[in-house]
């Protein structure tokens, strides 16, 4: 009678096949927590875009109650009608840092307004947002007092 079952050389080798794989997905997954929280993070501009223009349309066309004043860098979570929502945006931000207070700047004035928050996988560069419409990806250089551009 003939046994049935596998030697263990056939064993090892499936192991050791097995082994190969994993290690290629744990490989190429390393820098997919970063990536996600950049996405999250691009996302909350994103969003602030949008209340900047809520706060245009509702100040005629001024975007300055989108920062605090003095501009420090962060929203104004004072702001009447949107502070609430731009309050979670900016503890999104830091939460997605890792930090209490955002690595961010937010700029604005009756006529413009910049907003750039540091990325995660990458952290000397930025992800700016402007009211000319200009989304991009740069160094921290740009949403400071005198720069309301992401240029």
């Amino acid at each position: 009678m003939k046994n049935k079952g596998f030697t263990l050389i056939e064993l090892l080798v499936v192991i050791a096949i097995i082994g190969i794989l994993a290690s290629i997905v744990l490989v190429s997954l390393r820098g997919a927590p970063a990536k996600a929280n950049d996405a999250r993070i691009k996302s909350d501009v994103n969003q602030a875009r949008t209340q900047a223009e809520m706060i245009a349309a509702d100040n005629g066309s001024a975007y300055t109650s989108l920062c605090t004043t003095p501009n420090d860098g962060t929203f104004d979570e004072n702001q009447s009608s949107y502070g609430t929502k731009l309050a979670a945006l900016e503890d999104d931000i830091a939460g997605r840092q890792g930090i209490a207070v955002p690595e961010m700047n937010c700029q604005a004035n009756s006529t413009a307004y910049c907003i750039s928050a540091q990325l995660i996988s990458d952290t000397a560069i930025y992800f700016c947002a402007d009211s000319d419409g200009r989304v991009v990806e740069t160094d921290g250089t740009i949403c400071v007092t005198g720069n309301i551009s992401c240029e």
